[in-house]
């Protein structure tokens, strides 16, 4: 017998956390009932239910390091930790669901390829040469270079000044969008500690909330850490009080994680929503007429390639199976001939093209930060790891000269953990390298805008 999901049992779950909670976690222990099943499988608890089980394994795991510094005897402690095994899985499957939900949702009215066929191996073979064409259109159009692109953060405020939402920004949303970082993560702990902020979620703001929370996160773990150490610097049978706060701090971190999975689910809708609005009205019409008048100037610069393109395209949907649909990603396969044909150095020389992105060698950016080395210089790595929850972390390095070395510290990430190793080897004149993490490094990494 099938059970349908209740309008009014979606609806009290998807209000009520702490039912919904309840019900998940039944779920995961195999007793709840046929029609709660059924609601949670409903698609609008999708993200509540993950919220709620990221709150659930931070409670687990924290009940299990409580009981780990107390003298619970260790066969009552082998049901804690599986119990928190189980939990994690359940919150990986609830992430997993989400995002299946997330890949097949299409908006309305979206078409499933950015442009014919033959535009689009042309504009993937030689992506410089169509890139100075569109920009070219623009400035014809009297249009900003960056109107079209789509920056990688702040999306919000991208589509209200293209007038694609227009939403009011009530007082209190202004305020958040106008104090410093360390304001804004103060507000977060006291949301996470006090009482809701109902104003994170508005769409002005739920991208802050989302950057910021790994850092109030990290505040939270930074308490359960020296709860810890507070309870580690006393005898075993007299850490009660030591153990009472260590779960206050596992309480709170629950709290601002499930806080942090919110804000990130909440960050994805506003994205898909973003990109729905780019799909319809005048901003579609006017990325269309862009598109098709950078294709017209591409055409008339470069004929044999627009040619060699629009015959290859041809060529292609004549024997394709996805001819109807489009050809959604057979451009790939036609890019490598077109560009094997006709090579970048041969249409223009890009060393002053506006907007271009510099691909460095392979070979020398692998090893480009030894560049900066001293003669004198003694490299080192180090590594390091640190707790799910708990800032606490341990660190080791060696140096060539043969030295190593190892300690514990306190660090809210394993990037930071790592840089934490990666400072102690300079007391012997190493250069406190930390492999790919350096942010010389990454500094290195082109970085791309993303184009509609």
């Amino acid at each position: 017998m099938t059970f349908s999901a209740r309008p009014e049992l979606v609806s009290r779950l998807a209000e009520d956390f702490i039912a919904l909670q309840d019900a998940a976690l039944a779920r995961m222990n195999g007793t709840a009932a046929p029609e709660t099943e059924a609601a949670l499988d409903h698609p609008a608890l999708a993200g509540p239910v993950a919220i709620a089980l990221a709150h659930a394994e931070v409670l687990a795991r924290g009940a299990v390091r409580r009981a780990e510094l107390s003298v619970m005897p260790v066969q009552q402690l082998r049901p804690l930790r599986e119990y928190a095994r189980r939990v994690r899985r359940a919150r990986s499957q609830a992430e997993a669901v989400c995002k299946e939900q997330r890949a097949r949702r299409v908006p309305q009215g979206r078409t499933p390829v950015s442009g014919p066929l033959d535009l689009r191996v042309a504009r993937a073979a030689h992506p410089q040469a169509y890139l100075r064409a569109l920009e070219e259109e623009l400035a014809h159009r009297g249009l900003p270079a960056d109107t079209l692109s789509v920056r990688n953060y702040d999306r919000a405020r991208w589509a209200r000044e293209r007038q694609l939402m227009q939403t009011e920004i009530p007082p209190p949303v202004r305020e958040l969008l106008g104090c410093s970082d360390d304001t804004f993560v103060q507000a977060l702990l006291h949301d996470a500690r006090e009482v809701e902020n109902p104003h994170l979620g508005h769409d002005a703001v739920v991208e802050r909330w989302s950057r910021q929370a790994r850092t109030a996160l990290a505040w939270g773990r930074y308490a359960i850490a020296q709860a810890e150490r507070a309870a580690l610097g006393r005898p075993l049978t007299a850490r009660s009080v030591q153990l009472d706060v260590l779960e206050d701090a596992y309480q709170d971190t629950a709290i601002l994680t499930a806080r942090a999975v919110e804000a990130r689910h909440r960050t994805a809708d506003l994205h898909d929503r973003i990109r729905e609005f780019t799909t319809i009205g005048a901003f579609a019409d006017l990325l269309a007429q862009c598109h098709a008048g950078a294709i017209a100037r591409f055409a008339a610069v470069y004929p044999h390639l627009w040619d060699r393109a629009w015959l290859l395209a041809a060529e292609h949907k004549a024997a394709c199976l996805e001819r109807a649909a489009g050809c959604p990603r057979c451009h790939l396969a036609l890019v490598e001939a077109l560009a094997a044909e006709v090579p970048a150095s041969a249409l223009l020389n890009m060393d002053d093209a506006p907007g271009e992105i510099v691909e460095p060698d392979a070979a020398s950016d692998r090893y480009a930060i030894l560049d900066d080395l001293l003669p004198h210089a003694v490299v080192a790595v180090a590594d390091a790891a640190v707790g799910d929850e708990s800032a606490q972390c341990g660190y080791g390095w060696v140096s060539e000269n043969g030295m190593t070395g190892h300690g514990a510290s306190m660090a809210h990430s394993s990037g930071e953990a790592e840089v934490i190793g990666g400072r102690e080897p300079r007391s012997v004149g190493c250069a406190g390298l930390c492999c790919r993490r350096s942010p010389r490094w990454r500094a290195r990494r082109p970085r791309r805008r993303q184009q509609w």
